[in-house]
C-alpha cells in the first residue's frame, strides 16, 4: 500500500473515532413546552455539576414568574434558579439515572434524556416511576442563552 493511502486511511480513522467528541452537548438554555398549546412555559439551564448534569428553572414565562397552580412547596412561589433536574450521567448518547421534579404536582420522577437524533436543538426527556413504559415524555427546544441570563 502506498504511504499516501495509509496516511489518508489513518486520518479518516481519527475523524471517525473523534466524532463523539464533536457531538452537541445538552448543556445550555432550554425552553419547556406546554403539552396542550405548544407555548413556552419556562426556561431551564442545564449544566454539569459534580460529574452529573443538573438543571435549574431560570424563569417562568407567565404569572410574573410565580407558579400559581403548583403543588405544595412550589405553590405561589417565584420559581427562579430552582433545581428541578439532578443526577443525569452520560450513558452512550443519552443521560440516565437522573431525576426531575414536576413543580405542578410536586412529584419527583426517575428520568432520562437525550438530544433528538438529527436535531441537536431538541431535547427528549422521559420521566417515570418504576417502569419507563409507564412514564411521560416531553421534548424541549434549545433557546437562546439570553433567555437564561440572570
Amino acid at each position: 500500500m502506498s504511504r499516501f493511502f495509509l496516511r489518508a486511511l489513518g486520518a479518516v480513522a481519527l475523524l471517525v473515532l473523534a466524532a463523539p467528541a464533536f457531538a452537541q452537548s445538552v448543556d445550555g438554555c432550554w425552553a419547556t413546552i406546554d403539552d396542550d398549546d405548544g407555548s413556552v412555559k419556562s426556561y431551564v439551564r442545564i449544566y454539569s455539576e459534580g460529574g452529573a448534569k443538573v438543571g435549574d428553572i431560570v424563569r417562568l414565562t407567565n404569572s410574573g414568574g410565580r407558579c400559581t397552580d403548583c403543588a405544595d412547596r412550589y405553590n405561589n412561589r417565584v420559581l427562579r434558579n430552582e433545581r428541578i433536574m439532578s443526577g443525569f450521567r452520560a450513558d452512550g448518547n443519552r443521560y440516565t439515572g437522573g431525576s426531575i421534579i414536576d413543580p405542578k404536582s410536586g412529584r419527583t420522577y426517575n428520568a432520562l434524556m437525550n438530544l433528538v437524533e438529527g436535531n441537536s436543538d431538541r431535547l427528549y426527556l422521559r420521566g417515570y416511576i418504576g417502569v419507563r413504559a409507564l412514564g411521560r415524555s416531553q421534548t424541549w427546544r434549545r433557546a437562546a442563552a439570553s433567555n437564561c441570563a440572570s
